[in-house]
């Protein structure tokens, strides 16, 4: 798993926005549409749906593993961190990075095809997923207002994912038991477009939304991503908000390469819960 190098990125980059773009503030005078970024930090609790099928080396279409009706499909609880940092007027940068990782153990009730070996039915199979996105975006605000601010994004959505399934076959003949499985593993680029927007309400409430999309065939790769998301903001102090939204993301993806012959079709939607602060 990747997950502590990325989140060690994640962390480095919203540091370095904000020590480049803090001005000095009065504490009380918050206003998220004129500040020159804020840092959220949170936390979500989502259902998912993940459906994966990895090939044999030699072209052996694999079977597609439904994996949470497999593995179990209770809710996680992760981890997200959102920046934005507007470092002109009307363009600013935007950073994401969120961790969805899990471990389980279950039988299968059939056989399955993966990476070019047999699972038989009854096998206990350990299992791992790894899934990590890292976004950078640009965002330019064609529309400007007192209340509210649209903007135009365009930026790359980088996923990280790996999937093991690994189990102890016995061997026909009393010939022991030998391991039968392994690893997918694909680092999938994905350039993303969409709208963002941020609206007063009144008093310290601010509305949050954004909307991505991209569909992408080329080389290796021949996937889509859409992604919606919004979220209620109370921003009374400077350094003291709070935030709770609803997130869905889907992303569906086939891919040829080295380490990953197959395809895959994530889906998660859930809401959050974090904390915000503007500088």
């Amino acid at each position: 798993m990747r997950t502590s190098a990325g989140l060690a990125v994640a962390v480095s980059v919203c540091a370095v926005l904000g020590l480049a773009a803090a001005p000095a503030a009065e504490a009380d005078d918050v206003n998220l549409l004129e500040s020159h970024g804020t840092v959220a930090l949170g936390t979500f609790i989502n259902g998912s749906k993940l459906k994966i099928r990895l090939d044999g080396e030699s072209g052996e279409t694999g079977s597609e593993v439904d994996w949470d009706n497999t593995f179990g499909d209770d809710d996680e609880t992760r981890f997200r961190l959102d920046g934005l940092w507007r470092f002109a007027e009307r363009h600013y940068l935007r950073f994401l990075y969120t961790d969805y990782s899990r471990s389980k153990t279950a039988t299968f009730d059939e056989d399955v095809e993966w990476g070019g070996e047999t699972i038989p039915v009854g096998a206990e199979v350990s299992a791992k997923l790894g899934f990590e996105i890292i976004e950078l975006a640009y965002e330019y605000a064609f529309l400007k207002r007192e209340s509210y601010e649209l903007a135009a994004a365009i930026g790359l959505h980088y996923t990280a994912f790996d999937a093991s399934l690994r189990a102890s076959v016995e061997v026909p003949g009393g010939g022991g038991t030998e391991e039968r499985g392994g690893t997918a593993s694909v680092d999938a680029p994905l350039p993303v477009i969409g709208l963002h927007g941020l609206w007063k309400i009144g008093g310290n409430f601010y509305l949050d939304g954004m909307a991505q999309f991209f569909a992408l065939s080329i080389d290796e790769y021949d996937g889509n991503i859409t992604n919606y998301r919004a979220a209620l903001i109370w921003q009374p102090k400077k350094y003291v908000g709070l935030g709770v939204g609803y997130d869905y993301f889907k992303v569906d993806v086939d891919v040829e390469k080295d380490k990953f012959t197959g395809s895959m079709d994530w889906e998660y939607a859930g809401p959050q819960i974090f904390f915000n602060a503007s500088f």
